[in-house]
């Protein structure tokens, strides 16, 4: 077979495979903060409406909206749930793939090609916790950026790297300032110090230098100095720093001033499309000016997030960088020898991490220590290579480190965003020490390439077991939501019961649903309105006081509107010094009252208002003869035979069967949707046909020795089996 393809053919089954994982992985998670409920809510909204920033509130740029509202006009995609996974595991494949194409350019070798997008796609974990958020395109645009940039350089076609960085920075830029900020300075800076005057050259390597050191002081001087910050400012600039000093090493190629005016002319015509586009829908250029530039920049640190370094990283980064500074200026003999030990020490503390993918600890080393790493992988230590290909892996490593500023000041999935371009840059690193190796001790030649093999071989399996796996078992117990628009998500039972009696009862009860804070994907499920298309998740913190004053009318308006409340959200924001505080929680707690909990959710609908919480299960003691009884209020369909305590969580084992009986009759009473009665109580003692609402009572010969009730539910069944409803029990 051609060996091309047969590399292609591995390459292929190998993003198949990785495919599957990320396919199972993204189908059966979802973050109770659903941050991805908010962005598909503003999509929705903004396809409806157009306005954005006038009409529909956004903390993020306007591209993702021109663009998926291009894809939503040409081929009629609904945006929900399902299409964020699909798309988000295109984006995953995609940058994982594309590191694999700068890996072989570097090293026009199978395996480490193949190790490269095995590890990238690992680190790229975070990926699952929020589905269409506008890190996993940014992802994929870095690494269309940085990748195509590299491939650009080392062909030595400088118009076609300004053209390339120029679109992609600025659609960055247009999605979330910051990021695109982070890469544009990257870029900008790269053809400053590469420019064709040596003089004014140099003078702007000093320049970028200074900048390297001021600009993480000025960004995180609202947190400055918490120790993680001053961790985080000091890796950034030690590691910048010895880039640089590479780079001055470094020949450099020539980049004339009107590549560089390219690069900004680029820049410019891809803000104007994607602006215009927008405009077009009905945002002003004013408010497209507040919600890019005014609103991020002067937006408070409402909520901060640390990194939490391992003792040893600033050990690393200092020693890392003195290491750098004794290569540039002393040049020691032993000096090579020693990066390519350390990078195959650091191989191998990777292949270890491998077995624990699924924890995400390729996702924290590649921010944790790539941070500290990066001039070690980039450094040359052969001399064999070409400089174009040495400053093809220096730019990607100048891109990594600025990219990891993205997870300042909420370090979160920002991690995996930031710093998954290490991962390409290790395996070339380590690629180019084992091929020192060789070269330094010849005849081991024969024993060093297949211990290579088999190491890669090692990684790549225990990424796809690790990954695989837990994601399989997940998906292979799961049982489908089958909610609007989540209808193939398999979430854990306790969290798919919960969220479908939610979304029985909001259907039932309410024409208007607010939620706190914002959970959308409830909007999309129950196919019910916000009262008003200024959305985001800490609307407490985020929206001004008139637009908050706008939900407070719109729910003053409306009689039926209903709230679900998460208190773990809630309770977490507080305990970590971020209280939500705003006047609409008053009127909230004021004017409307928790129907029934499960969990750490509350359903509330307005004070004086009665619903019947369906598909909730009580026990509680008769008042007249203090027997235990068993309350179930339902909208099963059909004829009930029995019902069944059963475990909430596989296997499901049964913990109390109560068929009806002469002995234990069950009481039937139906209820309207205001849970008043709207019949006559019946007894059943054999069967009973369902119809609309009711509550059965059934008597509970003792509650002893069953298991906490959070853990459990209630199962009414037919006669065949089959389960006509399923119910939780409340407080």
């Amino acid at each position: 077979m051609n060996k091309g393809l047969l590399r292609t053919l591995l390459a292929g089954l190998l993003l198949a495979g990785l495919g599957t994982c990320g396919y199972w992985l993204l189908f059966t998670q979802f973050m109770v903060y659903d941050d991805e409920g908010y962005v598909l809510w503003s999509l929705h909204n903004y396809f409806q409406e157009g306005g954005l920033y006038t009409k529909v509130y956004s903390q993020y740029g306007p591209f993702i909206y021109a663009f998926y509202h291009g894809i939503h006009a040409l081929f009629g995609i609904a945006f929900d749930n399902e299409t964020g996974r699909l798309l988000t595991l295109g984006y995953w494949l995609g940058s994982a793939g594309l590191t694999g194409v700068f890996t072989w350019r570097q090293t026009r070798s199978t395996t480490a090609t193949l190790a490269a997008i095995t590890l990238s796609f690992g680190s790229l974990l975070i990926m699952i916790n929020e589905p269409i958020h506008p890190g996993g395109l940014l992802a994929l645009l870095t690494a269309i950026g940085a990748v195509g940039g590299a491939v650009a350089l080392e062909k030595r076609n400088h118009r076609t790297f300004a053209i390339l960085c120029g679109a992609c920075g600025a659609a960055m830029l247009l999605t979330k300032i910051n990021v695109g900020a982070f890469f544009l300075i990257s870029a900008g800076s790269w053809f400053a110090i590469h420019w064709a005057k040596e003089t004014q050259a140099r003078v702007l390597l000093w320049f970028t230098a200074v900048g390297s050191i001021l600009l993480p002081l000025w960004l995180m001087n609202k947190l400055w100095p918490e120790p993680w910050v001053a961790i985080f400012a000091l890796g950034f600039t030690c590691a910048a720093l010895a880039l640089l000093l590479l780079v001055k090493e470094q020949h450099r190629p020539t980049i004339k001033a009107n590549t560089t005016l390219l690069l900004a002319a680029s820049a410019a015509f891809t803000c104007v499309v994607i602006l215009g586009s927008v405009w077009a829908r009905g945002s002003s250029l004013g408010s497209l000016w507040h919600g890019i530039v005014v609103a991020p920049l002067g937006q408070p640190i409402a909520y901060a997030h640390g990194v939490v370094w391992p003792a040893i990283t600033p050990i690393l980064i200092l020693v890392m960088f003195a290491i750098a500074l004794l290569a540039h200026t002393r040049k020691p003999v032993w000096i090579t020898p020693t990066i390519a030990i350390a990078r195959l020490l650091v191989a191998a503390w990777l292949l270890k991490l491998t077995f624990d993918s699924i924890d995400n600890s390729l996702v924290f080393f590649s921010f944790k220590f790539g941070i500290p790493f990066a001039w070690l992988m980039a450094f040359p230590i052969r001399t064999d290579r070409t400089n174009v290909l040495n400053s093809a892996r220096l730019w990607l490593a100048w891109v990594f480190i600025w990219q990891t500023l993205h997870a300042y000041p909420v370090a979160g999935s920002q991690m995996g965003w930031g710093a998954f371009l290490w991962m390409p840059l290790a395996v070339t690193g380590v690629y180019e020490a084992i091929k020192y190796g060789t070269e330094r001790f010849s005849r081991y030649r024969n024993v060093f390439k297949p211990i290579a093999v088999i190491n890669v071989a090692i990684t790549i399996s225990s990424v796809i077991w690790s990954l695989g796996y837990v994601s399989y078992q997940r998906f292979r117990i799961g049982e489908p939501l089958q909610l609007n628009g989540a209808h193939e998500m398999r979430l854990t039972d306790d969290i798919t019961s919960v969220y479908r009696i939610l979304n029985k009862n909001i259907r039932m009860h309410g024409d208007m649903l607010f939620s706190y804070p914002g959970l959308y994907s409830l909007n999309i499920w129950t196919e019910r309105p916000t009262p008003t298309a200024h959305n985001v998740t800490h609307w407490f913190s985020l929206l001004e006081d008139s637009k908050q004053n706008a939900i407070l009318e719109k729910l003053q308006s409306e009689e039926r509107a209903v709230i679900v409340l998460q208190s773990y959200l809630i309770n977490y924001l507080e305990l970590h010094g971020f209280p939500p505080r705003s006047d609409l929680q008053p009127y909230i707690v004021e004017n409307f009252q928790p129907v029934f909990t499960i969990d750490t959710f509350q359903f509330w609908a307005r004070k004086g208002r009665k619903v019947a919480p369906l598909s909730t299960a009580k026990i509680h003691l008769d008042k007249e003869n203090g027997e235990a009884l068993l309350q179930l209020t339902t909208d099963a369909q059909g004829q009930a035979t029995t019902a069944e305590i059963r475990g909430l969580f596989y296997p499901y084992n049964r913990v109390r069967a109560l068929p009806m009986t002469t002995g234990l009759p069950w009481k039937i009473t139906p209820l309207s949707a205001h849970n008043l009665p709207r019949g006559m109580t019946t007894l059943a003692t054999i069967t009973a046909t369902l119809e609309e609402i009711n509550r059965i009572t059934i008597p509970f010969p003792s509650r002893n020795n069953l298991p906490q009730l959070d853990i459990l539910k209630v199962v009414i069944k037919d006669e065949s089996g089959a389960v006509l409803d399923t119910l939780r029990f409340t407080p």
